[in-house]
């Protein structure tokens, strides 16, 4: 859509690795909570599906999901990916599906608002206007100088405890990977400015390794 207030940038052709699911869920015992991003998600409906299958297969359990659709298209196997998921969740109440109504998002599908306003899971329609002072100044929003916030860069892990007797990892920070497999601790970079920020990658490395160093933890550990 090219969305003038996107803080990601130019659209890229990129779907995630699926391979990044099975390695974020092969390293997990469970999620407490998963955000969706974009782009537009309901485009990577078989990345979701994916997600859902690969929690069950590899016993990492996930408490809820939040996300936030255009609605522009109505899409079948979205809509199946999503419910199949809310299914698996153990804490129902907290997951969330939206619809973007502001300024930036206009003509929605209404098989699409009827179909997902029906889920149990769904949360609204929001229709408020995002004013400059919201936005951050990444991506399109800083190139067309309408973004005033800066993105909170993230460093370290400020909420997160190591047990050597047990050999647990427990992270209560949030954790953000792209469609790459870079791992971040902020989720609200444009694509070039991520790039300055990785602090690994789980294609190439455990997810666990990557946090250990954060934390300047050197045992091997199941997280």
């Amino acid at each position: 859509m090219r969305c003038g207030h996107c803080m990601r940038g130019r659209a890229q052709p990129v779907d995630m690795d699926l391979e990044i699911i099975n390695r974020l869920t092969e390293s997990v015992d469970c999620i407490s909570h998963v955000t969706f991003t974009g782009g537009e998600p309901s485009l990577n409906a078989k990345a979701i599906e994916h997600f859902r299958w690969a929690i069950y297969y590899n016993k990492c359990g996930i408490d809820s999901f939040w996300l936030k659709v255009n609605a522009r298209f109505f899409k079948q196997d979205f809509y199946e990916a999503i419910s199949d998921l809310y299914c698996i969740c153990y804490t129902k109440e907290e997951c969330v599906l939206g619809i973007s109504g502001d300024q930036y998002h206009y003509g929605w599908s209404e098989k699409a608002i009827e179909m997902y306003s029906g889920l149990p899971f769904f949360n609204e329609i929001d229709t408020r206007l995002i004013r400059d002072e919201m936005l951050l100044s990444e991506g399109i929003a800083a190139k067309n100088q309408i973004g005033w916030n800066t993105a909170k860069i993230h460093n370290k892990l400020y909420e997160s405890d190591y047990y050597a007797e047990s050999n647990e990892l427990y992270i209560n920070d949030m954790i953000y990977i792209n469609a790459k497999g870079d791992v971040l601790l902020c989720c609200d970079l444009s694509y070039n400015n991520q790039k300055k920020h990785v602090i690994g990658n789980i294609l190439r490395e455990p997810l666990e390794a990557i946090l250990m160093r954060k934390m300047n933890i050197t045992n091997q550990i199941s997280a």
